[in-house]
């Protein structure tokens, strides 16, 4: 019937070569990992490109190339991954989930069961009780 369309690439991620778009990306996970920046509410991708002395925008088109997500989603990530190890681990036993989301880096108790019920399809106490639906 009709030909299919391709879809455009948006400008923003046509800017940057794909190879300079993985070395920065690589960049942003050895940077935020390696100091646990995450887990750090305040922590902006401005800060993070101050701290790589890279523009912001290619920050945001290299972990778009590399994940289809954007920034935010990639640090919640990071955050969701720490928190899930937490709530499972006998060391944190004693804590309470909202502890561990604020811990992991989560600015509010809303924020961190918002994203983790996105992410699981459960809440984080039914996680940790291993009652989760994945």
């Amino acid at each position: 019937m009709f030909p299919e369309k391709k879809k455009a690439r948006p400008a923003y991620l046509s800017r940057i070569k794909d190879s300079r778009a993985d070395e920065i990306y690589i960049n942003v996970l050895k940077h935020l990992t390696a100091h646990k920046l995450y887990r750090d509410p305040s922590y902006t991708a401005a800060r993070l490109a101050s701290d790589l002395q890279v523009n912001v925008r290619y920050i945001s088109s290299a972990v778009a190339l590399a994940t289809g997500k954007n920034y935010a989603a990639l640090v919640n990530g990071l955050r969701l991954r720490d928190a899930c190890k937490m709530l499972r681990s006998p060391r944190f036993a004693q804590m309470t989930a909202e502890e561990i989301g604020l811990l992991a880096g989560f600015a509010s108790r809303q924020a961190f069961y918002l994203a983790f019920h996105r992410l699981f399809s459960c809440t984080p106490r039914a996680y940790r009780e291993g009652q989760e639906t994945l």
